[in-house]
């Protein structure tokens, strides 16, 4: 025997050995699904302690659905659980009668017991030695020195969203109104007075200056927002509810937080135009004075004002920067923050150069000289005038940003090293300087936090890759020190098991576009793929339209890259693109979809399937599509007005007729397509119930009935227009009545996704 002989045989012996090993670890859709995850537990409520030393996170060791609270020292160690649930009383339900009926549906049956009495809203104090959180609608201090807890509240109206102003003073909403309690002393003070539940008015966004003393916060009338309706048909008697949707009016109020002011005082900007919004407010570090982000013009104009000491007798409104975008304005640009050692700079975010960068302004204080030759350098008011100079650039995007304690250097996170990873930087604007902040690997960071006492602070952040479920790490920011300082991991939520398996790789690629751009995509292909031979495919389309899945990293679909896994190993090519409209690209990747969705993101859709059918034997006549939520409006309008390239399609909790949409989120809506009054055509040229008549592909629709973001009205109405159209043939449903648009049981997840599969089985044949 050769050489070559001998060495194809061993070649061959290497792929039978892969591919045995990799099938016999073939997964279910039920295993996938299940709870607790194969995948681990990823932690929630992470807060990184004020004074950079501590982290406090919610896990379950076993996966189950009642966290512990955990405690871990930023510099790594043996983290610690300082609270279960099962330590606090528990919340009182009235005793449920014997019923002889009791055949049926179970409403609170175990599933809905484990999720009861979940602790949760942590908050540290500004010394980082006591914890405020709520439950059972009451309010808890825990002292960390010896884990002492204390319940300062036994009221019937539940109190949340508590939080320090101080070491002793604790800022929380009950009734919707905000208050003030003293620890120290018992006193309680009222805040606001404005909401009233009856006539739908509301107090939110309240924001305190870091001396705790100023209070700034929004008052929204709701008046004219519609209920959308959402019927429960679990109970014995069908009931009736929903949440109220639809624009409000908004005004800006101050009030110090010792209740000193007989009155509120009303922060008057210049008069908006259109539909307009607070988007974000931060308190300047003169304690004085506010920053304000508004949005108006329906959503195309944003501005930036400088309130200079809010509520005194030389009150000013002074306008930073103003922005209009003729589509609408970036969600990117709410990133700004004040020096924390200047009042009179800032930095904010802005796509004005066609990527979302930062910008650094100064405030003109007029010093004049005084008698004896002395300037005066406090108490003066500023002068309009705001000197911007641009301090990041290129063709990447900030998406994350926040000053050193000393403010001289600015920790930011962006996609500067690559669209599919996401690094950190310090950056020092007095000199131009920026370092790269040291990295054990590539991949996604995510939810930065960054403390704000030390000039050297600790940063955390989650960091994951694409089969590496996201732990907590913390490092220390000092870039100007010897030597190097790199993340300590500080959680280990994967179990061993899930580590060995062997996952299909996903290889990154760019799908030439028609008008010459280039389409981030991720492709699964089956073992032993053969470009030559022939393989059916399945698109996955991601939701929300404004996000990104073309990533090195773990996120909310870790259920659809396992569900892609077993596709790929049944013997499917499987296609993930980051369409037109996706986050992560800039601002005219961003805005592409304007006046059309279903425009440009359906031409990337179709230009994709034409790479794969050339370049990776993909068989034109056997290639379904699924996804949820935006995805399964793609999904919906591939299969109608593509029916040469979509052999059958599943849509999830689709968004079939945006008119319904906007009714239930006019926000997301009338960025993209406007005012359904003032521009019909584009609501109707986007919506897949427009193109039913065309239905001629097998569509599987499935959605929640609970469903409040797209309303399941979407499917019942597509439903109807196909009996009506006599297409009984092309379609069938499933609806799960206990379901909201983010499903939660993990029968439900699945019910949903067997049926995808068997529905592919049958319509795209890939086990022929």
């Amino acid at each position: 025997m050769t050489r070559l002989s001998i060495l194809r045989l061993s070649s061959l012996f290497f792929v039978l050995c892969v591919y045995v090993a990799v099938n016999a670890q073939n997964l279910t859709v039920r295993q996938i699904m299940a709870e607790p995850s194969i995948a681990g537990q990823r932690v929630s409520g992470e807060k990184l302690s004020p004074d950079g030393k501590w982290v406090i996170y919610q896990w379950n060791a076993e996966g189950k659905p009642r966290r512990d609270l955990y405690l871990v020292p930023s510099a790594g160690g043996t983290p610690q659980i300082i609270l279960r649930s099962s330590d606090l009383p528990q919340t009182p339900r009235p005793p449920e009668r014997p019923n002889p009926l009791n055949y049926g549906l179970e409403m609170r049956d175990q599933f809905v017991r484990d999720r009861e009495n979940q602790l949760g809203n942590f908050e540290w104090s500004p010394d980082s030695s006591k914890l405020i959180f709520t439950h059972g609608g009451d309010l808890y201090v825990m002292t960390l020195a010896d884990r002492s807890m204390k319940r300062y509240t036994r009221t019937q109206t539940p109190e949340f969203g508590a939080r320090f102003l101080d070491n002793e003073r604790i800022l929380f909403s009950q009734g919707g109104n905000a208050f003030v309690l003293n620890t120290a002393t018992a006193q309680l003070t009222q805040i606001t007075r404005e909401a009233n539940q009856q006539q739908f008015i509301s107090v939110g966004n309240v924001v305190t200056s870091t001396d705790g003393n100023m209070a700034a916060y929004v008052v929204s009338d709701s008046s004219k927002q519609r209920q959308l309706v959402v019927p429960n048909f679990l109970p014995e008697f069908v009931t009736g509810g929903g949440p109220r949707r639809g624009w409000t009016e908004q005004k800006l109020f101050f009030m110090p937080t010792d209740g000193s002011r007989n009155a509120p005082h009303e922060i008057k900007l210049p008069a908006a135009e259109g539909v307009s919004s607070f988007r974000r407010m931060v308190w300047a570090a003169d304690n004085r004075s506010l920053i304000v982000d508004r949005l108006d013009k329906d959503t195309k104009r944003r501005q930036l004002y400088y309130v200079h000491n809010v509520g005194g007798k030389d009150e000013k409104v002074i306008l930073v920067t103003e922005e209009t975008d003729d589509k609408w304005q970036a969600p990117l640009s709410t990133i700004f923050e004040p020096n924390p050692k200047n009042p009179a700079q800032l930095f904010f975010g802005s796509e004005r150069d066609g990527h979302n960068h930062l910008y650094l302004a100064n405030l003109q204080f007029p010093q004049p000289e005084a008698a004896s030759g002395e300037t005066r350098a406090s108490g003066s008011v500023p002068s309009p005038n705001v000197d911007i100079r641009q301090i990041t650039k290129g063709s990447w995007q900030v998406e994350w940003a926040k000053w050193a304690a000393d403010g001289e250097q600015i920790v930011y996170m962006s996609t500067e090293e690559g669209y599919t990873e996401r690094r950190f930087f310090a950056l020092f604007p007095a000199t131009g300087d920026k370092a790269v902040i040291p990295a054990n690997d590539k991949g996604m960071a995510t939810t930065p936090q960054l403390d704000d006492r030390n000039d050297q602070p600790t940063l955390l952040y989650g960091f994951s890759q694409w089969n590496r479920p996201e732990d907590l790490y913390a490092q220390t920011v000092c870039p100007k020190c010897r030597g190097l300082n790199f993340p300590v991991q500080l959680t280990r939520t994967t179990p061993d098991s899930f580590n060995k398996i062997a996952w299909t790789v996903p290889r990154f690629i760019e799908v030439p576009s028609s008008d010459g751009k280039r389409i981030p995509a991720k492709i699964y292909l089956p073992p032993g793929h053969d470009p030559k031979k022939k393989y059916p495919m399945a698109i996955f389309v991601h939701g929300a339209g404004y996000l990104q899945n073309v990533i090195n990293g773990w996120n909310n679909y870790y259920r659809e890259f396992m569900f892609n896994d077993i596709l790929a190993k049944k013997g499917y090519v499987v296609l993930d693109i980051d369409y037109r409209g996706s986050a992560g690209y800039g601002r005219d990747w961003r805005t592409d979809v304007y006046d059309f969705l279903g425009g440009k993101d359906f031409d990337d859709h179709i230009d994709s399937i034409d790479h794969m059918v050339k370049n990776y034997g993909v068989d034109q006549k056997r290639i379904g599509v699924y996804g949820g939520s935006y995805g399964g409006f793609m999904a919906g309008m591939l299969v109608m007005r593509a029916p040469e390239r979509i052999a059958a399609a599943a849509a999830l909790r689709s968004v079939f007729d945006w008119k319904n949409y906007y009714a239930a989120n006019p926000f997301y809506t009338a960025q993209r397509l406007g005012f359904p009054d003032k521009n019909p055509e584009a609501y109707k040229r986007s919506s897949p119930i427009t193109y039913a008549d065309k239905l001629e592909r097998p569509l599987l629709i499935l959605h929640g009935m609970v469903d409040d973001n797209v309303h399941v009205q979407d499917s019942v109405q597509l439903v109807e227009k196909l009996i009506r159209l006599e297409k009984t043939k092309y379609f069938e449903m499933m609806f799960y009545p206990s379901e909201n648009h983010g499903f939660v049981r993990p029968e439900s997840w699945a019910d949903e996704y067997e049926r995808i599969l068997w529905f592919f089985e049958k319509h795209l044949a890939a086990s022929k």
